[in-house]
């Protein structure tokens, strides 16, 4: 079985956005049979998934770089 884009680690974060929105139109368009729409659901799950850990680590980094003086975003 192939790997999909979201865990591909050399897909940029950008990149993995631009999908996120590409299935999001696809999604919208609703021209899809159910079970492509359950597995591009799925693969933006993962992708917003990925993303968001993502994320969440730069926010890390960024607090461990600026001494923890930098307030959370949530």
């Amino acid at each position: 079985m192939s790997k999909s884009k979201a865990e591909t680690p050399e897909t940029s974060l950008e990149d993995q956005l631009r999908r996120l929105q590409e299935i999001a139109a696809l999604l919208d368009a609703g021209d899809l049979p159910l079970e492509e729409q359950l597995r591009v659901y799925e693969e933006g799950i993962t992708l917003a998934n990925t993303c968001r850990d993502y994320l969440t680590r730069a926010e890390l980094r960024i607090q461990n770089l600026a001494g923890g003086n930098v307030p959370s975003a949530s």
